[in-house]
């Protein structure tokens, strides 16, 4: 039964909080993670879809920048 059941019956509807301008910056984003207790946003530019940043992205960002860091 579930191999014919449709994708749009199923597929979760993202609100306008879990988008991002490609053009934001890390911060914005961040925010948009952390308030609205996302964990992933779909990246428009144009209004169009141009990819996802995902929180393991952000995670794996700041944990490389923390390597980096001079103690």
């Amino acid at each position: 039964r579930v191999a014919r059941k449709k994708v749009k019956d199923v597929m979760y509807k993202p609100t306008e909080g879990e988008k991002i301008d490609a053009d934001a910056t890390m911060g914005e984003a961040v925010h948009s993670l952390i308030i609205g207790h996302h964990q992933s946003l779909l990246v428009t530019k144009d209004s169009e879809i141009v990819g996802i940043l995902r929180l393991v992205d952000v995670f794996k960002l700041l944990c490389d920048r923390v390597k980096k860091c001079r103690i």
